[in-house]
């Protein structure tokens, strides 16, 4: 096969999680051409989807002697440093995920973490999911007092509700819609807050969110008092490029069906991609999740979750609530490649896939965390 089919082959293999497959067909390309960046990228990721992250490592380090600092292997090395558990130094590649994922130019000097003084605005604006929102909200305060100025927060309308009292009550005017940067004298996206702040802030000792009272109070109206009740969500966003590893059938969720004293409650908001069995689900609150704040009340009003990585995850976490979170034998970065703990959040649990696609083990690792 010539390299450019070799190289269509292994991106088809990537797509369809077939990381074997596509370690073959990236390694047949560079044996032909052995600077190509495209199937350096590709080996890189197909050998980090099997674990393999010191030679993931080698091939996105080489893909960078050839593009150059501030791109796709920069960016890449970073996440594979995050994943690693080196923040420091993982963030400076993090940083070049504004070129990598099209963020678009703002019309502000970026803020560089030193003091604005009284007088001046700072715009700061959400990015991404609405996971990585939650995950990073909590360092505004701390970005507040270091800057001095006025602080605007910029975030997606199904969250505002959830954030502003937060934001409110540290002086940060949280707003959505459009907002013009030029506007302000200077201009953040907000996942950059690590690497200007350092990791100090980054764990969460506590709860930074809180669930809205009176919605807690009229979902535990529509819960029994005497059973268990654990929420559940199976399916993450469909366009996430780690879709296919990271979310599951809702079939596969029947050992939990069978706890006793326990009743499987649904979250997962409509439109569904895959529509759980008949008699797994006591309830389903998942058409009511239109905004995060009554997500935050459901989650409130019930006794824990269970969820694949997903926004929702970050929102338990971020309340201080119980969770498990079902993760995929090579996660996204922020949860690191080994542990039940994660220091973003004290509340959660982590359930591992023992090996790639071992979603029946890592639901046995969820049963006996709910069992402990």
């Amino acid at each position: 096969m010539p390299p450019a089919g070799a190289l269509a082959a292994g991106l088809d293999a990537l797509a369809r999680g077939d990381a074997v497959a596509a370690e073959q067909q990236f390694r047949a390309c560079l044996a032909s051409d052995g600077d190509a960046p495209d199937a350096l990228h590709g080996l890189g990721k197909a050998l980090l989807d099997q674990a393999g992250l010191a030679e993931a490592e080698a091939a996105f380090a080489a893909a960078l002697r050839i593009e150059g600092p501030g791109g796709r292997a920069a960016y890449h090395l970073g996440l594979l440093r995050l994943l690693q558990g080196d923040h420091a130094a993982g963030w400076p590649g993090w940083e070049a995920r504004g070129a990598v994922l099209g963020f678009p130019r703002l019309a502000a000097p970026l803020w560089d973490g030193t003091p604005m003084g009284p007088g001046s605005r700072l715009l700061i604006l959400g990015e991404q999911g609405f996971g990585d929102v939650i995950q990073f909200a909590r360092l505004l305060p701390a970005a507040a007092r270091r800057c001095g100025a006025a602080v605007t927060f910029g975030c997606a309308p199904p969250l505002q509700a959830l954030l502003e009292p937060f934001c409110r009550a540290q002086g940060i005017a949280c707003v959505t819609g459009r907002v013009d940067p030029a506007r302000f004298d200077r201009a953040l996206w907000l996942c950059s807050l690590p690497a200007l702040l350092g990791s100090a802030p980054i764990v969460a000792t506590s709860a930074y969110l809180e669930a809205p009272p009176a919605q807690v109070a009229t979902w535990r109206r529509r819960r029994p008092a005497g059973l268990r009740c654990i929420g559940v969500v199976w399916e993450g966003r469909a366009s996430h490029p780690q879709d296919a590893q990271r979310s599951l059938k809702p079939e596969a969720l029947a050992p939990l069906a069978a706890l006793p004293g326990t009743l499987l409650v649904g979250m997962q908001r409509p439109p569904l991609r895959r529509a759980p069995p008949q008699g797994l689900l006591a309830m389903d609150w998942g058409a009511d999740v239109e905004g995060f704040d009554a997500a935050a009340a459901m989650l409130a009003a019930l006794d824990g979750l269970v969820t694949v990585d997903t926004a929702l995850a970050h929102l338990a976490g971020a309340l201080g609530l119980p969770a498990v979170v079902l993760l995929p034998h090579v996660p996204d970065w922020r949860w690191g490649m080994t542990g039940e703990a994660t220091p973003w959040y004290p509340s959660l649990r982590l359930a591992r896939q023992p090996a790639p696609g071992d979603w029946a083990g890592a639901l046995a690792r969820a049963l006996r965390l709910l069992a402990a």
